[in-house]
């Protein structure tokens, strides 16, 4: 794979990976994923193509459409994102350096859709199809293509005593008839893990009596052979199984456990660490639940199988076929604990029986989802339709037709609820409901909701959703007795006026109301924040108060209306001041933030002085700060990257303080090389022959660019050569991402570092005089002209200082003194 996917090469290139279901496709995919995402500016692992196309009555450019803004909502990490035509990802991507893996991939309309033409994405970038159709790669002229091969025989049974002995192979005792379970297996690789985890632990008795019973069953069928992991299960691992195949896939393990009716929160723990232990899902470090596509088909397979002629006696409804059945037919059993539908499966409006829900009195989970927004609600429910379901854990219906709940809906065991687009005015009046088990609130983007909901008894809400709901003033003191809410989400509620004051939440730690137009107050409603955004209000002042939290991390208040930042809390890692055109000033205690990592003051167009920074300081961005003249420095941190880019009112001293000042890389105006650089060429290359004596020595030398006005500086490839031919013994990276475009001429200073094994100085001690030839090539992207550029060495340090810095990843150390060879 790595041979074909050539990362070397310039060209954009598409590489497919082809083969059956399980053979490992997805496995190669990811582990190349995780090997390589860090070498591009966009990478994305976009999961189950074939899940996320098709089974809508859209027409064919709907399909593609909607794929495409999943694709770039994803890569783009831009929740929410809209797109209008079929050109976005090439007009978004055409100069971006992208690694994109598209997983199972069964239609050639969805190549056609993400990566039509190589155009589409910039050089270097790499598309990575996984599929069962080999013939769907030929049509889309894929040339590279890996066939993924069953195992040897070797092979095949060192992957089965991987699972089955956690060995890579059986004792003697258990030789022969590992072999046999390995060929049953069929050598395919899913086969042989789930096969291998259930025989795991029992004895060679075991293995011989359930050998000539998995023959009979099997008949090579892989259908067959999963099914032998999930009969082997005790019941309430198989109850958990079927849970996950049909609701809760991809869900995190802790959410799972909150929706899993149980004796305990342990047993539904102990039955996730046997269904892993026995291949039949994956539960990642970040705590998210998978199973396979296959399982997924199986426990579906199993639950039709309760009741094939009568989906209303079945435990979960998952076709929206059967499904519309039983609610207009009012087939509904007290079998039936959960139903999954998209309603852009319906081609048609349906209409629910008055009564439909009546007889499911067992009913938990309810999901009538919709995968695309723009599609219409087709399921129409009558006013008191909801009113049976005592035992209802789970309601998320999109697009919720009625302006309130129903007088006799049933709130005490609910878990989550989630109407999001819905056209509620209120949930259920003034009146507190019994909420004592609700975790999960989402109301948003329903922008008819004019009161807040009455939450005195949710006192286990840990996270509430009200983004874009347009119709909201105010936010209740009533939320005071929500002590585990941990995400208060109210972004782009324009009419949010009022806040309340005197409460201190707990648990709150991260708080949202980006563009809440009309908010002129800070909000004060805890001291335990990690993240506040309040970006695009109106709010003008930041109080004293702040200076006391004491776990904030990070403030966002972009385009807000401040005139001069007084007050800051003294933990605070990043802050973003961007496009805050109305502030004039920062006042100097901003020197006593020691922890302070980020600030942004990028459109601050009113600023004219910045003052003095504390050391912790690493990423200074000043973009386009068109009034910005005077700065107090200089700076002292080797790992601080300085962005002043367009900054063009910058006076003589505040540049002459960046030259003195020690930095990993600065971009800043300026025309040409500084006359300290001894080493100075026109155009993007240089060298030159060399003598050293004995006494001198370099592990490093430092870079000036003059980039050309009109172009976009993000990224320089730097080589550094110590002959005419072969490779460069280093290349060097140096990336400032999102830049704008140079209105004049700038300069970009950094420094690079070379091992010191490498064939220079520091070994030429021993000869009298040593002539030695350099070459440097600077080539920067996205077609960033370089009209000169600098070359200054830099004396060695001591060996271990220069050996742990040439580990390092920070792009450039502190600089040194010049050495004696530039004379």
């Amino acid at each position: 794979m790595k041979t074909l996917l050539c990362l070397e090469s310039q060209e954009v290139r598409l590489v497919g990976i082809w083969g059956p279901a399980g053979i490992g496709k997805t496995t190669i995919a990811r582990a190349l994923y995780n090997q390589f995402h860090e070498n591009f500016k966009l990478s994305i692992f976009m999961e189950n193509v074939s899940e996320s196309y098709g089974g809508t009555n859209l027409d064919s450019y709907g399909l593609k459409l909607g794929l495409q803004q999943r694709f770039l909502s994803k890569l783009l990490d831009q929740h929410g994102l809209r797109i209008h035509h079929l050109g976005a990802i090439k007009e978004r991507l055409k100069n971006q350096k992208v690694l994109a893996v598209l997983d199972d991939v069964d239609n050639i309309e969805q190549l056609q859709a993400l990566a039509k033409e190589t155009q589409w994405f910039g050089n270097k970038s790499r598309i990575i199809v996984t599929t069962r159709n080999k013939q769907l790669l030929i049509s889309h002229n894929i040339s590279h293509v890996y066939k993924v091969p069953f195992p040897s025989r070797e092979e095949a049974l060192a992957i089965f005593c991987q699972h089955a002995f956690r060995e890579c192979y059986p004792s003697d005792d258990f030789k022969d008839i590992a072999i046999e379970f390995a060929t049953l297996a069929g050598h395919l690789p899913l086969g042989l893990r789930v096969l291998g985890s259930f025989m795991r632990g029992k004895s060679k008795e075991e293995w011989e009596v359930s050998l000539p019973t998995l023959k009979t069953r099997l008949t090579g069928e892989i259908e067959k052979l999963l099914k032998v992991g999930y009969e082997g299960l005790h019941k309430d691992d198989k109850a958990l199984f079927l849970h996950i195949a049909c609701l809760f896939n991809g869900h995190h393990e802790t959410y799972v456990k909150q929706m899993v009716v149980a004796n305990s929160d342990l047993d539904v723990s102990f039955g996730l660490k046997v269904l892993a232990d026995r291949s039949l899902i994956q539960i990642y470090v970040d705590g998210k639940v998978v199973m396979h596509s296959l399982l997924r088909q199986l426990g579906r397979e199993v639950v039709r199988e309760q009741s094939v002629d009568e989906p209303g006696k079945r435990q979960f409804l998952m076709s929206a076929r059967e499904i519309c059945g039983v609610l207009s037919n009012n087939t509904g059993t007290d079998s039936v604990l959960g139903m999954s539908v998209d309603m852009c499966d319906l081609n048609e409006d349906f209409y629910i029986n008055e009564k439909a829900f009546e007889n499911m009195r067992n009913l938990l989970y309810i999901r009538i989802y919709r995968s695309n927004d723009a599609n219409p609600n087709k399921m129409k429910l009558p006013d008191d339709g909801l009113s049976y379901l005592p035992q209802l854990r789970l309601l998320q219906w999109d697009a919720y037709p009625h302006m309130f709940l129903p007088s006799r809906f049933r709130t005490e065991c609910l878990v989550e609820l989630s109407m999001s687009h819905s056209k509620l005015k209120t949930l259920w009046g003034d009146n507190a409901q019994p909420l004592r088990n609700l975790k999960n609130m989402n109301l948003s983007n329903s922008p008819n909701l004019e009161s807040f909901p009455n939450l005195l008894e949710a006192t286990k809400l840990e996270r509430l959703d009200l983004s874009w709901c347009e119709s909201l003033v105010e936010l209740p003191s009533s939320i005071q007795n929500l002590h585990k809410l941990s995400l208060l989400e109210m972004s782009c509620c324009t009419s949010l006026e009022i806040l309340p004051t005197n409460i201190n939440l707990a648990s709150l730690s991260r708080l949202h109301f980006r563009n809440c137009l009309r908010l002129k107050t800070f909000p004060e409603i805890s001291t335990n924040l990690n993240y506040l955004k309040i970006k695009g209000t109106a709010i003008t002042e930041v109080p004293p108060s702040v200076k006391s939290w004491r776990r904030i991390e990070e403030i966002c208040m972009e385009s807000t209306e401040v005139r001069i930042l007084m007050n800051l809390p003294y933990i605070l890692d990043t802050l973003c001041l961007r496009g805050n055109t109305k502030l004039v000033a920062i006042a100097n205690y901003l020197i006593r933030l020691r922890r302070l990592r980020m600030i942004d003051i990028s459109f601050c167009v009113s600023l004219v002085y910045l003052p003095k920074l504390p050391y912790s300081v690493r990423y200074l961005t000043a973009f386009n700060c068109e009034s910005l003249q005077r700065l107090h420095g200089p700076f002292r941190n080797p790992s601080i990257r300085l962005k002043f880019t367009n900054c063009l009112k910058l006076d003589h001293n505040a540049q002459e303080m960046i030259h003195q000042s020690v930095f990993d890389v600065v971009i800043l105006p300026g025309g040409q090389v500084p006359a300290y650089f001894t080493h100075r060429y026109n155009g993007n290359s240089g060298f030159y022959h060399f003598t050293f004596d004995g006494s001198v020595s370099f592990y490093s030398f430092k870079v000036c660019l003059v980039l050309a006005a009109g172009t976009r500086f993000e990224s320089c490839h730097t080589s550094f050569y110590t002959s005419f031919r072969g490779d460069p013994i280093k290349k060097y990276y140096t990336y400032m991402l999102n830049q704008p475009q140079l209105k004049v001429d700038h300069i970009c200073m950094f420094e690079c570092v070379l091992s010191p094994d490498y064939d220079g100085p520091p070994y030429l001690g021993t000869r009298p005089s040593t002539t030695k030839l350099f070459k440097f090539d600077f080539n920067c992207n996205y077609g960033c002209k370089v009209l000169e550029c600098g070359v200054l060495f830099l004396e060695a340090r001591k060996s271990l200082i220069a050996a742990k810095r040439a580990e390092s990843s920070s792009t450039c150390p502190r600089p040194a003194k010049r050495s004696k060879a530039q004379v």
